[in-house]
């Protein structure tokens, strides 16, 4: 039975990668769920494998479940297809996308394929991890920003709280919290405003 050794690193973190060995005759269902437990992400959302060139262009889409409405053109669903039925270069490359609201995308590279199997390993096997996988739903972490929905919460909280003011402060730090009234302006201001209308 062949093994199939392959390189699996996010396209937007190249320096993250996991290296996953999994026999020819399990299926991308077998392969999906190792990915996931490699970087700790949960199984709740929708996935799919796209066979690719090296110039990683989408090919052949096997899909976790088949959502399209067309009956003559069914496509592949994981737990159907084996490795060995779509592994025909020995320099094999697959695109996996898993969450298509969020599209983590994933980059796959076979780098060797072995005929002995480790009789101590459970395949899939992880043989190597690199680097720290970014949280799953952490879009901060991700993208470096906040989204529009994100952005007008932090502000609404902001402006909705109370700034506690000391028992003791200046008075310059008075006039910046606004605590003088026309009754009781800074020495220098007449009570009319911060001009004398007569000094002009």
């Amino acid at each position: 039975m062949a093994v199939y050794k392959f390189k699996v690193y996010f396209e937007d973190y190249e320096d993250i990668y996991r290296v996953i060995e999994i026999k020819s005759n399990q299926t991308f269902l077998d392969f999906h769920h190792a990915i996931l437990e490699s970087i700790k992400f949960d199984n709740k959302q929708l996935a799919s494998f796209y066979m690719s060139n090296d110039a990683w262009k989408k090919g052949q889409e096997i899909t976790l479940e088949d959502m399209t409405e067309n009956p003559d053109k069914p496509v592949p669903i994981m737990a159907k297809s084996k490795m060995s039925q779509y592994i025909n270069d020995p320099h094999q490359k697959m695109m996996y996308v898993y969450d298509f609201i969020e599209c983590w995308t994933m980059m796959i590279e076979l780098q060797s394929i072995s005929t002995t199997e480790n009789p101590k390993a459970t395949y899939p096997a992880m043989v190597k991890s690199v680097g720290l996988a970014p949280k799953q739903y952490d879009k901060v972490q991700k993208f470096g920003a906040v989204d529009e929905n994100e952005f007008d919460e932090i502000t609404k909280n902001y402006l909705n709280r109370s700034d506690e003011i000391p028992d003791e402060i200046s008075d310059d730090e008075a006039d910046e919290f606004g605590l003088f009234d026309n009754g009781e302006a800074e020495e220098g201001q007449s009570s009319e405003g911060a001009f004398d209308s007569d000094a002009y």
